[in-house]
């Protein structure tokens, strides 16, 4: 540490030129053939491509998006924030077809916020996009800010090879795909993090139970999914709001109904539980309704092979909303800010 620091310093005892030094220090920010100029000027410098441009924002507020401590005494930490919210943001890339190329971060911070807080979110972008096979993505620049509420937002551009997927396209008799991690990973692990019950404390946390945790600050969106699936699926779209609430959005766009499989959400169920043991409490509901996973939903044209990774759901039929064995599933059960 820097001896000009107290002990414990938070952004208080730093300068703006001192955050942006130490940000700059950890963050993908070296030389790229997308970048002609990052981090120092009033503006970042891109090369232009003759590709189409994605471009997508996503922000984290403490007290909505994440706790600062959760009631089984966890402390989110700036590399949980940092990690989450790089991977959204390439995740809402990959569904459209992309891939990342350049970020801009705005970070408002509490004069109170620890010097290594943020240090740590430098660190958590940065092995996000490592770990996820980011390797073009390069922060440019952003801003920062003092707050009484800590919030980040990430927005991010992408290069696309061929037409975006949309959400929009889906026909009857296409088959309804989820490519990435069983469902339900973060919706497990959010009800870990928020139970005040003794038994899950994280002072009495087990191996799992460490490992489960991780499912909400580490969603695994399949970023060679994305691009796989340009002039393959008929539609696409990220799900971060759950299965149900993301399906009807890609429904209503296309102008269809989606009708799931019971026996291959059972099998999204059973690979669930042997990741997270007795923490998967909500059984098929963590399936349908569990938001924060980040994978990709799309629908194939008949008789095209599964790409790989992917899982058939159900399928496309002619109505609306998305249904289970004939029944109608509420969509207002999945996430909303505003709800």
């Amino acid at each position: 540490m820097d001896s000009t620091f107290p002990a414990t310093p938070t952004v208080a005892d730093a300068s703006e030129a001192q955050l942006v030094e130490l940000l700059a220090a950890t963050l993908p920010s070296g030389p790229s053939s997308d970048v002609v100029l990052g981090i120092g000027d009033d503006a970042a410098v891109l090369a232009p491509s003759p590709l189409s441009t994605v471009a997508t924002v996503d922000a984290a507020v403490e007290g909505e998006d994440f706790l600062s401590r959760w009631p089984c005494g966890y402390a989110t930490t700036g590399w949980d924030v940092g990690f989450k919210s790089c991977a959204q943001n390439l995740s809402d890339v990959n569904a459209m077809g992309a891939r990342a190329t350049t970020a801009l971060l705005v970070l408002s911070l509490p004069a109170s916020t620890p010097l290594e807080w943020v240090r740590g979110y430098a660190r958590g972008f940065s092995a996000a996009a490592s770990a996820l096979g980011a390797q073009r993505l390069r922060v440019t620049g952003g801003d920062l800010s003092g707050s009484r509420t800590l919030m980040v937002s990430v927005s991010m551009n992408g290069e696309l090879a061929g037409e975006p997927l949309l959400r929009s396209g889906a026909g009857v008799g296409d088959a309804l795909i989820v490519v990435g991690e069983p469902l339900g990973r973060a919706d497990v692990s959010l009800g870990l993090l928020a139970s005040g019950r003794p038994e899950d404390r994280i002072e009495a946390w087990d191996e799992r139970a460490h490992a489960v945790s991780r499912g909400l600050f580490e969603p695994r969106p399949p970023l060679a999914a994305g691009p796989a699936l340009v002039g393959v699926a008929s539609a696409a779209m990220d799900i971060s709001d759950g299965l149900v609430r993301d399906g009807a959005r890609l429904a209503r766009a296309s102008g269809v109904g989606l009708a799931l499989d019971r026996s291959a959400l059972e099998a999204e169920l059973e690979a669930l539980r042997a990741w997270a043991g007795r923490h998967a409490t909500r059984g098929l509901d963590h399936v349908l309704y569990g938001g924060e996973d980040h994978l990709v939903l799309a629908t194939l044209p008949p008789g095209l092979p599964l790409p790989a990774g992917a899982r058939r759901i159900g399928s496309v039929v002619e109505g609306a909303g998305v249904g289970l064995g004939g029944e109608a599933l509420d969509e207002r059960r999945g996430f909303d800010h505003f709800a």
